[in-house]
């Protein structure tokens, strides 16, 4: 997820891993088969890191935690977990369909933890409203990663996070009578 998909090799991948490049297809069939369980495996990690860091807190205090944390995965302390649809979505749009299929996957599963959330905070529209979560702050993190400009970069972070507070706060009042 550094690197990129087209930058990283199976030679450089096998060298990582301490073994030999004839190693590689003893394991997998094909360096997508590699991708596809590498992404899969990368969402697993990604959801214990959120498990952990919301454990025993409350739906809202835990979903502004995991918009903080994924907006800000990139961090310089190293902390962060990197997700895949965000630092590699546009690499993952050319892959074959078993490989997007993982990737959307690991979406579903980030739009169904927070519509849950949301479901036990009383809001209605707890899917639609997951939905446009998930889409800005990956959106975001992409935008953000785009940008040569540190300060440009850091403003589409801190937006995507108060247009989600912006967003939890709207679908929490009530409709005017």
């Amino acid at each position: 997820m550094e690197r990129g998909l087209g930058e990283t090799g199976i030679a450089e991948v096998m060298v990582a891993a301490g073994l030999t490049q004839g190693g590689f297809y003893r394991h997998f069939e094909s360096k997508e088969q590699l991708i596809a369980e590498a992404n899969r495996e990368a969402n697993e990690e990604l959801f214990r890191f959120y498990d952990e860091a919301v454990a025993g807190k409350g739906p809202l205090e835990s979903m502004e935690t995991i918009v903080s944390l994924y907006l800000y995965q990139s961090r310089e302390d190293g902390t962060g977990k990197l997700c895949p649809l965000a630092n590699l979505g546009s690499e993952l749009y050319h892959s074959n369909d078993h490989i997007r299929t993982v990737a959307m996957e690991g979406y579903q599963r980030f739009t169904a933890s927070f519509a849950r959330m949301m479901g036990q905070m009383g809001i209605a529209d707890n899917v639609s409203v997951s939905d446009a979560i998930v889409s800005t702050i990956v959106g975001a993190v992409t935008l953000s990663r785009l940008s040569v400009d540190e300060v440009i970069s850091k403003n589409i972070l801190d937006n995507a996070q108060t247009t989600v507070r912006t967003l939890l706060q709207a679908t929490r009042m009530p409709l005017p009578a």
